[in-house]
């Protein structure tokens, strides 16, 4: 096989080369000795990705944009074997460059997905933080030219196990800042799942997704070409339970009915199979919901038999109703959507592929057989997940390069016409709405479930009057009982019991629907209170912040002032003993000191303001009022700091105010965010119990006794003993002129003094700090109020 084959014409040139032959590339890549002005990589994930990626970049010219994804299968036309064929090579490389007739203009972009957290499985984000996050990243995106949809595309390549696809397409349409269809694929990789990649041109990512807007060339166009080998089934399973996150789903719902099903048993039962069979039927099958009279596929990835729950590639959500899908025939289907596609267009000069593996691995006999592209240069790559307005999976998306410069076709009239590029306003419109019909959906089922339930209800009256119409004929039968040789009483009665237990046996079943449905609503609605109560907390942090910055301004003002009032006093006093007792001199002084007195006392008061009351100090379950605030001071810490939290489950009862414990816990987490700095580091928040006697060690004089413990401990550069035995003394802080007032420390020590307790440090340089506060722990009975045991 020659180390370097593919296809190419005037304006697109695809090459499959081997890794050894990377230096040889700048002269297979030119159009007539002008280099290109784009070049688009897929590499095999069985080779070193960052060597590659610097290689690529020494030898192109510099300015040649350069962005590489690694695959889980490389795609090339003119090859031998076919389209598929680069994939069987363990060190291939696919490498597509773009000339400056068809692509005007290219800027390249890379954000931060902001997915650590989902990577390690420890979700800190809620749904919201998470998008306000990808939000802020893609504001910062300024493209060097405007944005068009008739002449500019996105390409968009994104970390394929960043689980983030449908995150930051939902961010995209909530910024309102890009009117341009974006189309592309989730960088693939072996299928252990352990890494994927992605080069930007400078830099190799992951967690992170690159954005290339590339604006066509005058008389250049592009159209979007979207094949599925799947046709609707005829069923369909409406998602109840679902973990969006995780890409999970554990039970549906029968939108008539209201019955609910686990997912698993659902399918078990449509497909008339049971569990250990439903892996090797998906094969054959997929799911998909459909948008805009599309269809966006959901593949399945895992079922777990164990724990209930089928897993997916692709984002699902509760109210999304899943389409059953089964498969059809891959090469025509491909054929017949490709010509569909050409259909009032003139022949195209390229394109770029995005294919999911699964199509690749789904359908291994049938890939050599896929011809439709041989005279046309494409290359791509087999995805972990496509990219066409949303996620999507299962489904060849693409992009293609046309060449038309007959008057009048800039302004859309003439021959050339595609869908996407011609309705793209609907698109765009279908495509945003998308991610608030989901919300919309759960919010109308969960009422058409209360409506269906109280109906139910209702309608078991019916068996009060069938009871008492028993009662009425037991009546009847009693007064004919002296003449009737037959027992109608004792049948009479059979009949009533039998009706008792069928009431009973209905109510009790509506009961315990009524029970679930209402435990779903419940949920509901505590993570709308949770969502109120953050906001809550953070107005309150804010407040909090307002107050202890001009408490600090106010006790160092009236320090300051109460400083020079000092040495007024003093020298003045020293003076009237040398002045006769009852000369004007004298009174004069006498009315100076007067005014400095008085100033004096006003700086008192401003200092007693200054400080912090003490007064609102009572019975606190300090567990309960931790929790409390966790999520308030979450915010506090950057990205770069995890925060632990280690609190003890059993009541911890204290006598301390819930405000003031927020303060400090605020002040002291703060101090340590800032010990650790902009380097990766951790702060973590324990609570538990300590028994203490008089005799501790080094401990301050205390009673014997039960103490709740609350350390604040951080990984960050720590103090020497210098500094150490100082921080708690007014007006001493470390930090820089204008950054620090030297009272935060100060005023935590006297808060805990004042609820008799104590705080300590123990830090060493380079082995980070913890701060210990050690507080009295008052027994149940000394607590005459009313508190939720968390």
């Amino acid at each position: 096989m020659p180390s370097a084959i593919g296809c190419s014409n005037a304006f697109i040139r695809t090459l499959a080369v081997d890794a050894a032959d990377i230096e040889a590339l700048p002269a297979l890549l030119a159009f007539e000795d002008d280099p290109p002005a784009f070049v688009l990589g897929f590499v095999s994930p069985e080779l070193p990705f960052p060597e590659i990626a610097g290689r690529l970049r020494s030898v192109l010219d510099p300015g040649s944009r350069l962005v590489l994804v690694s695959t889980a299968g490389e795609l090339c036309s003119g090859v031998p074997g076919g389209l598929y064929h680069p994939g069987e090579r363990q060190d291939g490389i696919v490498l597509q460059a773009f000339s400056r007739v068809l692509f005007g203009d290219v800027s390249i972009h890379s954000v931060p997905l902001h997915s650590e957290d989902i990577r390690a499985g420890t979700i800190r984000l809620t749904h919201e933080q998470r998008i306000d996050a990808l939000r802020r990243e893609l504001e910062t995106i300024d493209p060097v030219f405007p944005l068009d949809c008739h002449d500019t595309v996105a390409l968009l390549f994104i970390d394929g196990l960043s689980v983030s696809e449908s995150w930051l397409m939902e961010a995209v349409y909530a910024s309102g800042r890009f009117p341009v269809l974006f189309v592309g694929g989730s960088a693939g990789g072996a299928l252990d799942f352990q890494e994927t990649w992605l080069y930007d041109g400078e830099r190799v990512l992951d967690n992170h997704a690159v954005v290339i807007f590339v604006r066509m060339a005058p008389g250049k166009r592009y159209g979007v070409f979207k094949s599925q080998n799947f046709r609707k089934a005829g069923l369909s399973f409406t998602i109840l339970d679902c973990d969006p996150i995780r890409r999970t789903v554990t039970s549906v719902i029968d939108p008539d009915s209201l019955e609910v099903t686990g997912f698993i048993e659902a399918l078990c039962r449509s497909l008339r199979c049971d569990a250990g069979e439903l892996e090797r039927l998906l094969i054959s099958r997929t799911f998909a919901v459909e948008l805009d009279s599309g269809l966006f596929v959901r593949s399945v990835a895992g079922i777990d038999r164990e724990n209930g729950r089928v897993s997916f590639f692709c984002d699902v959500n509760a109210g999304d109703e899943l389409l059953l899908l089964e498969a059809t025939d891959f090469i025509e289907q491909t054929r017949s959507d490709f010509a569909a596609f050409l259909r009032d267009k003139p022949e195209p000069v390229g394109g770029i592929l995005n294919d999911c593996v699964l199509r690749r691995i789904n359908n291994g006999p049938s890939l050599t057989g896929m011809t439709v592209f041989d005279d046309i240069p494409v290359a791509g790559f087999s995805t972990f997940g496509e990219i066409l307005g949303i996620n999507v999976n299962q489904t060849l998306s693409a992009i293609f390069f046309f060449s038309d410069d007959r008057e009048g076709e800039m302004s859309g009239l003439g021959g050339f016409r595609d869908d996407y590029v011609a309705r793209f306003p609907i698109h765009y419109g279908h495509f945003q709405n998308f991610f608030h019909r989901a919300r919309n959906t759960r919010l109308r089922m969960l009422n058409r479930m209360r409506q269906s339930l109280i109906r139910n209800l209702v309608g078991r009256t019916d068996a009060a009057v069938t009871l008492y119409g028993r009662f009425k004929q037991i009546g009847a039968y009693t007064e004919e009982i002296g003449t009737q040789v037959s027992d109608p009483l004792g049948s009479a009665v059979e009949d009533l019991l039998d009706a008792v237990r069928q009431v009973t046996e209905e109510r009790e079943a509506v009961a315990e629907v009524l029970s679930l449905r209402e435990a779903e609503l419940l949920l509901a609605e505590e993570r709308r209170s949770a969502a109120v109560a953050r906001m809550t907390l953070e107005a309150q942090l804010q407040e909090a912040q307002k107050l202890e910055a001009l408490g600090c301004m106010a006790g160092g003002l009236a320090h300051e002032i109460n400083n020079m009032l000092q040495p007024i006093i003093g020298l003045t006093e020293l003076v009237m003993e040398d002045l006769p007792l009852d000369g004007p001199a004298q009174r004069n002084l006498g009315k100076v000191i007067e005014a400095a007195q008085r100033a004096k006392r006003i700086t008192q008061q401003v200092l007693t303001f200054s400080h912090s009351d003490r007064s609102g100090a009572g019975p606190l379950h300090l567990g309960s009022a931790l929790r409390n605030v966790a999520e308030m001071v979450d915010v506090l810490v950057s990205r770069n700091v995890e925060l632990v939290w280690r609190i003890a489950v059993k009541p911890i009862l204290v006598r301390a105010d819930e405000t003031q414990m927020a303060q400090i816990l605020i002040n002291l987490i703060r101090n340590a965010a800032d010990a650790i700095g902009p380097a990766e580091g951790a702060i973590e928040v324990t609570l538990d119990s300590v028994q203490l006697d008089e005799a501790t060690e080094g401990a301050w004089p205390h009673p014997a006794g039960p103490y709740a413990a609350l350390t604040v401990r951080d990984s960050g550069c720590g103090m020497d003993a210098a500094t150490l035995a100082r921080i708690f003394d007014p007006f001493f802080t470390t930090k820089p002129v204008g950054q620090g007032t030297g009272l935060g420390l100060p005023v935590v020590h006297g808060i805990v003094a004042g609820w008799k307790g104590h705080i300590h440090a123990d830090s060493s340089v380079g082995q980070g700090t913890a701060m210990q506060i050690l507080l009295p722990i008052i027994a149940a009975e000394d607590d005459h109020t009313v508190f939720p045991v968390p």
